[in-house]
């Protein structure tokens, strides 16, 4: 085969991807409706909880029954959580229900009237958008969710927000999947909902792209906030527990930011040698100067 048939292959076969699976999104567009309000505010929020608590089930039972044996080894923080608390983890599962509901339901129907509707309801909701675009839309808001991210997130540990909102997702420490969205309400809407909401508004996303990367987006954070790093795991898993448990480092999703500001730092287990040794002097040296100021008091 040359190269033009190969590419008129492709292209037949994903012409029949797209057909079936355009089939599918209408047959459960037959049982939800038309209706775009109901598509987006209650499909969305079904897909939120359906992803996470799924997801979360075989995490928790991890984290309870500390079974299978052979996975505690990828424990990023031995002994930590190790079984979670049932006390604190059910704390844990109202607070994110109550975000995924009470602060959810209506913060998804504020933003349908406020973005959706506006701006992403051009094309009709039976009609999936081209892989083309489904890709461009999801590379375009992972990359604005970097700059989003890093920014809102560094400002909420400034000392006059921290405590009385930030302070509470990080009442984890040593974080698990259950409650990745454990957080304070005004945290879960100025930056887990309004920012990613803006980003798909501005490229006017089909509500079956916003599912996708919502999806994807859920799965992905999940991981970082397991405290599990499995062998081909992302790097962005210790990563971000690293921050979980240091605090003033590692404020973004990617990295790019944080390191541009000086705030990235590596988990001891990702450093290369030269990197580790490094970071031993400079543990030395913070010592000696607070030997030394003790010494002169």
């Amino acid at each position: 085969m040359n190269a033009g048939q190969i590419l008129n292959y492709i292209g037949d076969k994903y012409h029949n991807v797209g057909f079936l699976l355009e089939r599918q999104w209408n047959n459960l567009i037959d049982i939800i409706g038309d209706d775009p309000q109901i598509v987006w505010v209650l499909g969305t929020t079904a897909v939120f909880m359906l992803v996470y608590w799924l997801n979360a089930s075989w995490y928790t039972f991890m984290d309870i029954t500390l079974k299978p044996k052979s996975v505690r080894k990828y424990k990023i923080q031995p002994t930590k959580n190790e079984p979670v608390e049932r006390k604190k983890l059910i704390e844990g599962v109202l607070n994110v229900l109550m975000n995924q509901t009470i602060v959810g339901i209506p913060m998804y129907f504020i933003l349908y009237h406020t973005l959706f509707k506006v701006r992403c309801n051009t094309t009709p909701i039976r009609e999936l958008p081209t892989l083309q675009k489904v890709l461009f839309d999801i590379v375009v808001v992972s990359i604005l969710e970097e700059f989003y991210f890093y920014y809102i997130h560094r400002l909420m540990h400034h000392k006059s927000i921290y405590k009385y909102v930030h302070k509470k997702h990080h009442e984890w420490t040593a974080p698990i999947a259950a409650i990745t969205f454990y957080c304070h309400p005004l945290e879960h809407i100025f930056l887990n909902l309004i920012p990613v909401s803006l980003s798909f508004a501005l490229v006017r996303s089909h509500v079956f792209t916003v599912w996708l990367f919502l999806t994807l987006a859920i799965l992905n954070s999940m991981a970082d906030h397991s405290g599990y790093s499995f062998p081909r795991s992302g790097s962005s898993i210790r990563y971000h527990d690293l921050h979980h448990s240091k605090f003033n480092y590692n404020y973004g999703m990617f990295g790019w930011l944080d390191k541009l500001h000086g705030t990235y730092r590596e988990s001891r287990v990702d450093m290369k040698p030269s990197a580790k040794s490094k970071d031993k002097q400079m543990k030395k040296k913070e010592k000696s100067v607070v030997n030394k100021k003790s010494k002169t008091k």
